[in-house]
C-alpha cells in the first residue's frame, strides 16, 4: 500500500491539504496517509499524529513553544524511520517544512512541496535550500514554474486552490442575511477587519486596524465595522483592542468568508484572505507589519514589488500598477493610510472601481482546476517512484 506522510502547519494550508488529501484518495482510495496538521486534514486523512494548526505561531512566538517543536520533530522523524513512508507532502508553511523536508531527505524519503516557500518575496537566496530538499514543487502561482526550474527537481505549475475552494462559495443570499442578522441598512457601509488566524498577528495588529478604521471613517455617516475572530480565544483581544481605539464594532467568529463576501470594504493582514476578498470582489487596503530588518531584507531582495497576491497576480492586468492598496510597516501607518480607506469607505465610484479591478483578476487568474491538477502531479510521482522507494 502506498503511504504519505502529509503536513500542514496553519489553518489556510490545513484546507488546502485536506483537499488534495481527498482528491487524491477520490482517484486512488488505496493510497494511505498519515497526517501532521489540524481539523481538515484530520478528517480528510482519517487520522491525526499531531495538531500543528492549533499551535500554529509566528517567529518571535516559536521561542516559547520549542519543547512542543523539539517533540513533533522526534515524532515526524520517528515515523520516517518506523513507517517509511513512500513520500512525505508539505503544504506551505517553509519555517517548519524546511526541517521536515531535511529530516525527510536525511532518511532517504521524496519530498513533494505543494504551495512552494515564497521566497520571490522574503528570501530568493533559499532557492537552492529547497531545491535541495524537494523531488517535486507544486507551485500555485504563473512566475514560481520559472524560479524554481532548470534544476534537477520537477517542477509543476497548479494554480491556486482559492479558485476550487471558493467556486460555488459566492453566496450573495446568505452574505445579505449576514447584513441583515447584524442589522445593517441597505445605506450603510460595512467594513470587515481581518487581522488574521493567529494569536500574535491578531494581538499586534488589532489595534493598529481599529484606530485606522476609526480615523478613516471620522465624518462619514452610516458606518459599520465588524471584526472577523477565527478562533473564539482571540475575542478579548479584539474587544480590547477596539475599546482602546474608541471604536464600536461586533465580532463575527463564524466563516470569515461570509463577511468578505458581506462587506463593502476590508481591511486585512496580507495573506491568503487578500486573495480571498479579490475572489468576493471586495475593496481592500492591505497591511503587512515587520520590524526594521524585515523591511530591509524584503526591499533589498525582493524579485516582485508587492506583498499582497492580488497585486502581485493582477499587476499585470493594470498596466503593472497595484490593484489595491498594499503597505508594509514598521512605524505606525494609521495617518499614511487613512485617506485611502477613507476613500473606499466614502466613495461609491471608488469601490466600483476597485470591485472592477477584483473582478477581471478573479476572471483571469483563478481559475478552477487546481486542486485536481495538484493531486494528479502526486499520483503521477508516487507511481513513477522505484518498487520500494
Amino acid at each position: 500500500m502506498t503511504h504519505v506522510l502529509v503536513s500542514a502547519a496553519e489553518a489556510s494550508g490545513d484546507q488546502h491539504a485536506a483537499h488534495v488529501v481527498e482528491a487524491i484518495r477520490a482517484a486512488r482510495p488505496e493510497i494511505e496517509f498519515t497526517a501532521f496538521g489540524g481539523p481538515s486534514l484530520a478528517r480528510a486523512a482519517g487520522s491525526l499524529e499531531a495538531d500543528l494548526v492549533g499551535s500554529a505561531t509566528m517567529v518571535l512566538g516559536f521561542v516559547g513553544e520549542l519543547g512542543k517543536f523539539a517533540r513533533i520533530l522526534r515524532r515526524f522523524d520517528e515515523i520516517l524511520a518506523t513507517r517509511r513512508p513512500d513520500a512525505v507532502l508539505c503544504v506551505d508553511s517553509p519555517g517548519l517544512h524546511f526541517l521536515f523536508a531535511r529530516l525527510a531527505a536525511w532518511q532517504g524519503v521524496p519530498v513533494i512541496y505543494y504551495i512552494c516557500p515564497q521566497i520571490w518575496a522574503w528570501a530568493p537566496w533559499r532557492r537552492r535550500k529547497v531545491l535541495r530538499y524537494t523531488d517535486l514543487l507544486l507551485p500555485i502561482l504563473p512566475f514560481e514554474e520559472e524560479l524554481y526550474g532548470g534544476g534537477s527537481t520537477q517542477v509543476r505549475y497548479v494554480g491556486h486552490p482559492l479558485a476550487d475552494e471558493l467556486h460555488g462559495h459566492d453566496d450573495a443570499s446568505r452574505a445579505a442575511e449576514l447584513r441583515r442578522e447584524w442589522g445593517i441598512s441597505e445605506g450603510e457601509t460595512l467594513v470587515g477587519v481581518f487581522p488574521g488566524s493567529r494569536a500574535q498577528e491578531v494581538s499586534g495588529l488589532s489595534g493598529v486596524f481599529c484606530r485606522l478604521v476609526r480615523r478613516a471613517s471620522e465624518g462619514i455617516t452610516g458606518v459599520r465595522t465588524i471584526v472577523s475572530c477565527y478562533r473564539e480565544a482571540f475575542r478579548p483581544a479584539i474587544e480590547e483592542a477596539a475599546a482602546r481605539a474608541g471604536l464600536e464594532v461586533s465580532v463575527h467568529s463564524g466563516d470569515a468568508r461570509l463577511l468578505m463576501r458581506a462587506a463593502d470594504v476590508a481591511l486585512v493582514a496580507s495573506g491568503t484572505a487578500a486573495l480571498e476578498l479579490a475572489w468576493f470582489g471586495t475593496p481592500m487596503v492591505v497591511l503587512y507589519r515587520t520590524n526594521a530588518a524585515g523591511r530591509f531584507f524584503f526591499e533589498t531582495f525582493r524579485v516582485t514589488p508587492w506583498i499582497a497576491l492580488p497585486n502581485i497576480l493582477g499587476a499585470a492586468l493594470n498596466d503593472g500598477e497595484a490593484i489595491v492598496r498594499e503597505r508594509l510597516f514598521v512605524d505606525d501607518p494609521v495617518e499614511e493610510e487613512a485617506p485611502a480607506l477613507a476613500r473606499l469607505i466614502g466613495d461609491r465610484d471608488e469601490r466600483e472601481k476597485a470591485a472592477a479591478r477584483l473582478r477581471a483578476l478573479r476572471e483571469s487568474v483563478l481559475r478552477p482546476g487546481g486542486i485536481r491538477r495538484a493531486a494528479d502531479a502526486v499520483i503521477e510521482f508516487l507511481d513513477a517512484l522505484p518498487r520500494g522507494a
